[in-house]
């Protein structure tokens, strides 16, 4: 045999009032409301113990309850209008009143309501309180609170049209519970909110918005067919890349890789070896130039040298095109005595030597009778 579902059911009292501030939500005992109900069907009905059960349900809660105008949290989904709060009821402020009380039943202790709420209902611009509440559809008896409203037209065209599709839903999440335990909606809503970490008060419209997101980002990756599924493989993602990075930060392999240090140091010894080198061709050349009598005199030595340091290959091509002097090379040579001639007239390539070394031809004519 299967279970009676909890019925909702929306109903309209006067906002009765209180010594001490308290909002009365249900009269104690057989009540209906023919007129005010927007969803549901009487008779219903509250006791100290169907009360009891009631608080001990509600107390549950972490969330406060909201109040609000019109029932505009069943409404928002359609209108899309922002919900505006009313007031609150804490969780734990649900009282059973028995008589002689002057209004028994089951009140809401210290209600915050707003300014602008109580504004209203001094002015008696506001009159009446509407509870949603679920409800045995067998014994009529009160299960549990969704919200309160504050109100003064609740059956108006539409917003019950509205409230039984808002109703008809919840009742939908319900039949998958058992009656015992139910889930309810503001808990559910509750932790959406924590999910997609919107504010407290964020509408239902604001939670669809995020939930069409995930179905975006699940939609893009069809490996992934839950959130948890695209959530773990993110983290796997970034752990691969964590893990690279470890590698990359770690002592390289001595076998593959030279630190630049000794890179660098090997480069200097290379330029050293290589000017050495320089130096030991352009002595070589300097030595075989004087030996061949193309090279005279410490002037033209050191102005042969330096140009060699500057550019060997020009040195070797000046050395190669250049007359030597027999009489110079003989002298080098065989180490035997030469007696001095005159030299009257300069060589081409002597001339040059002149020129480049900013030499007069007496002054380079009168050198070489100085080796002579």
């Amino acid at each position: 045999m299967s279970k009676l579902l909890p019925h909702i059911a929306a109903c309209l009292f006067s906002l009765s009032p209180s010594d001490d501030g308290a909002m009365q939500l249900f009269p104690a005992g057989t009540f209906d409301a023919s007129r005010g109900a927007l969803r549901g069907k009487g008779p219903w009905k509250i006791d100290a113990d169907i009360a009891g059960r009631v608080i001990a349900a509600v107390s549950k809660r972490k969330s406060d309850i909201c109040i609000d105008y019109e029932h505009q949290s069943i409404l928002t989904a359609k209108n899309g209008q922002p919900v505006i709060a009313a007031g609150w009821i804490s969780p734990q402020s649900l009282e059973w009143r028995e008589p002689p009380a002057a209004y028994p039943g089951l009140f809401a202790v210290s209600p915050k309501l707003t300014a602008v709420a109580s504004a209203h209902i001094a002015r008696d611009e506001i009159r009446y309180v509407s509870p949603v509440f679920t409800y045995d559809p067998k014994t009529g008896e009160v299960l549990d609170i969704i919200n309160v409203a504050l109100t003064n037209n609740p059956a108006i065209d539409g917003m019950q049209a509205v409230t039984v599709a808002a109703a008809s839903m919840l009742a939908a999440d319900l039949s998958n519970t058992p009656t015992e335990n139910p889930m309810e909606l503001d808990e559910l809503l509750e932790r959406l909110r924590y999910l997609f970490n919107l504010p407290t008060l964020a509408a239902t419209n604001d939670i669809i918005a995020e939930l069409d997101k995930a179905k975006s980002l699940l939609a893009a990756q069809p490996a992934a067919t839950s959130l948890l599924d695209l959530l773990d493989s993110t983290k796997a993602e970034v752990a691969a890349l964590s893990a690279q990075l470890a590698d990359a930060s770690a002592e390289p392999d001595p076998t593959l890789y030279v630190p630049i240090a000794v890179v660098t140091e090997l480069r200097g010894k290379l330029a050293a070896l290589s000017s050495d080198s320089v130096e030991l061709q352009v002595a070589k050349l300097i030595e075989q130039g004087e030996l061949a009598g193309k090279i005279l005199g410490d002037a033209e030595k050191a102005w042969a040298t330096s140009l060699g340091k500057k550019d060997l290959a020009a040195l070797s091509a000046y050395l190669d095109s250049a007359t030597g002097i027999a009489a110079l090379s003989g002298m080098q040579t065989e180490k035997t005595d030469v007696p001095k001639t005159e030299v009257a007239v300069l060589s081409a390539e002597q001339k040059q030597v002149c020129k480049n070394m900013g030499l007069s031809e007496a002054a380079y004519l009168e050198s070489l009778q100085e080796i002579q």
